[in-house]
């Protein structure tokens, strides 16, 4: 499994022109990214769930968050 996500996204701008953009997206897991984050050597890493758009170090992490909010010091 890649994680990637290959897809086209028709948008339509305030004129009504039709714009079509090819997307290529990657996801990451969170062990991914302390993996990465420590092979830069960062040293305390939080990950905290959130709601769309809505980031917070008051929520736990869970499988139902589409988002998460990273924070990592050197």
């Amino acid at each position: 499994m890649t994680f990637r996500d290959e897809y086209q996204l028709d948008i339509e701008d305030d004129d009504g022109t039709v714009m079509t953009l090819e997307c290529n997206e990657r996801y990451y897991v969170p062990s991914e990214i302390t993996w990465l984050l420590k092979s830069l050597n960062f040293s305390k890493i939080d990950i905290y769930g959130c709601e769309l758009g809505k980031f917070s170090r008051e929520n736990t992490l869970d499988t139902e968050d589409f988002e998460m909010l990273v924070i990592a010091t050197f």
